[in-house]
């Protein structure tokens, strides 16, 4: 049985990993290509950026957040990734990946006195 290589990418069409799609052994040269996975490779990310498959047409770079700490703007309250805030009455929420939108900050606002005196 013969094998290629595919590439997988998550529910948000991010690459995830690389892997092995088998030839169906009744037509042969038609590969079980897994959902989500694409035959061509996605371009090398440098640091800060990962492969996205927005369309299911072409391979693309986007921002890479989702290590990051993030705060939000308006209150400097620590953000996890697809939490729902309301913005100026919208509900908004921000996946970690693509730009950072104006409402979240990557640099950790400054701690009041009393909380770090507490920690001292």
């Amino acid at each position: 049985m013969k094998q290629k290589t595919v590439y997988q990418t998550d529910n948000e069409g991010l690459f995830a990993y690389e892997t092995l799609a088998n030839e169906l052994a009744l037509a042969p040269g038609v590969y079980n290509i897994p959902y989500g996975a694409y035959e061509d490779a996605p371009p090398p990310a440098p640091a800060g950026m990962v492969q996205r498959r927005a369309d299911g047409q072409a391979w693309s770079l986007v921002e890479d957040h989702r290590d990051a700490r993030l705060w939000l703007v308006a209150t400097g309250a620590p953000y996890s990734r697809h939490e729902e805030v309301e913005i100026d009455g919208v509900v908004s929420q921000y996946p970690g990946w693509g730009p950072v939108p104006a409402w979240l900050t990557l640099v950790e606002p400054p701690r009041p006195v009393e909380d770090a005196e507490a920690d001292a």
